[in-house]
């Protein structure tokens, strides 16, 4: 500081009167300039705080007065704060001369400190502009989100990249086409740092052109082993809530490198599939000899299937013990049952069927849609079916499998 006021003089040309300067007045001079520079910095800040509440006040008054919902999102993002900032140092970078008029240097430094507060303020308004047009142009459940989220974190870095330049430029008296021309050395360094954020900008364009995923979306990604909601989808990564309420964060670039299910189409079409099977112990399968079909011609269900398939024969039991089998009736119930019910959609695929016999046993595989996509219900329904067809399948003299491991074994 001393050293700084010295040379304030001596560009005021009076090498001698430094010279014989007493440092009783040297002290007296620097309380002086310091004084004028505390003063100067309180009509500042007097002017700023009258500003800021005369620009809110009108602010205010406007937005309150329209319909429009774009006023109340600048107001709310403190866009006008921004203006009366601008307005303050304005009128303060006009001030510096006449208050300083006899300390170049001062004038120099102090000028210095405005233009950086000035690119500081048009940093501050750029960003809470951004933020404002972010919010009135995009829903949390439209894809077109996701393109305007990128984009515009995008242009904040960008503009934060921008004004850090400026700056240097301010502080090196180096013209920023000089400063950029220095960066252009280090282009690899750069691409590599910005790496993420270039990627998550283009798998944002992506998404949304190609209306992927987005906000909202019940998901699931194998790589990762999650399955949940999108909460967040922004320029470096996405967020995830799981259904154990955990957040999981992935890359968004990942959203379009990676197999990612989506299961939003079937949540709007309110159905949801039951692919699941029961195994069979194969020795119990036999024909159903006239007693077991007199028997199963009690069930409502199959009573008719019966009855058609003796007709169909000749009424000759050995036909009818070669063509009838319990396995085979059963697949009839559980194919009857589930037209019948309810709550399994009848306009979707619906099927019961053999899969590959294994060393455990046949499994028989019901393929039907549900009429809700809601969790809860959904398996509500699915433990209803497979406890009902579980249960009713000792009616027709099957065995389910049931494998043990050595550890249950040894537990037991």
């Amino acid at each position: 500081m001393m050293n700084m006021f010295i040379e304030i003089i001596k560009i005021q040309g009076d090498h001698e009167f430094i010279d014989n300067l007493d440092w009783k007045k040297w002290i007296i001079i620097t309380l002086i300039l310091i004084g004028k520079i505390i003063f100067f910095a309180i009509v500042l800040i007097i002017l700023q705080i009258l500003l800021n509440k005369g620009i809110s006040f009108i602010g205010k008054r406007i937005v309150s007065s329209t319909n429009f919902i774009w006023d109340n999102i600048l107001y709310e993002n403190k866009v006008f704060n921004s203006l009366s900032h601008f307005f303050s140092l304005f009128i303060g970078f006009i001030l510096i001369k006449p208050c300083f008029k006899n300390y170049h240097t001062i004038i120099i430094y102090l000028e210095k400190t405005f233009d950086i507060l000035f690119v500081l303020i048009i940093l501050q308004l750029l960003i809470r502009i951004i933020n404002s047009i972010m919010r009135i142009s995009t829903s949390e459940n439209n894809h077109q989100t996701i393109a305007v989220r990128s984009f515009s974190q995008l242009l904040k870095i960008i503009s934060i990249i921008f004004c850090t330049l400026v700056i240097i430029a301010i502080l090196t008296k180096n013209d920023l086409i000089t400063i950029l021309t220095s960066l252009g050395a280090i282009t690899a360094i750069v691409i590599l740092v910005f790496r993420d954020t270039i990627l998550g900008f283009v798998s944002g364009v992506q998404m949304a052109t190609t209306k992927m995923i987005k906000v909202g979306d019940w998901i699931g990604i194998h790589k990762y082993h999650i399955e949940g909601t999108v909460i967040e989808i922004n320029l470096i990564s996405a967020k995830i809530e799981n259904f154990d309420k955990t957040i999981t964060s992935i890359p968004t670039y990942d959203l379009i490198s990676t197999a990612v299910t989506n299961f939003e189409v079937m949540r709007k079409k309110n159905i949801r599939r039951i692919k699941r099977s029961i195994l069979f112990n194969i020795q119990s399968f036999h024909f159903c000899n006239l007693d077991n079909l007199q028997k199963l011609e009690n069930i409502s269900l199959i009573k008719d299937y019966i009855q058609k398939k003796q007709k169909n024969t000749n009424i000759k039991i050995n036909i009818n013990e070669k063509n009838m089998t319990n396995i085979g009736l059963f697949r009839q119930y559980a194919l009857e049952y589930l037209y019948r019910h309810p709550k399994i959609s009848q306009s979707e695929t619906l099927m019961v069927r053999h899969l590959e016999p294994t060393s455990y046993g046949l499994p028989l595989e019901l393929y039907c849609f549900v009429n809700t996509s809601e969790s809860i219900k959904y398996e509500k329904i699915q433990s209803n079916v497979f406890d009902h067809l579980l249960t009713v399948a000792k009616e027709f003299n099957l065995e389910v499998t049931q494998v043990f491991t050595k550890s249950s074994i040894i537990s037991k």
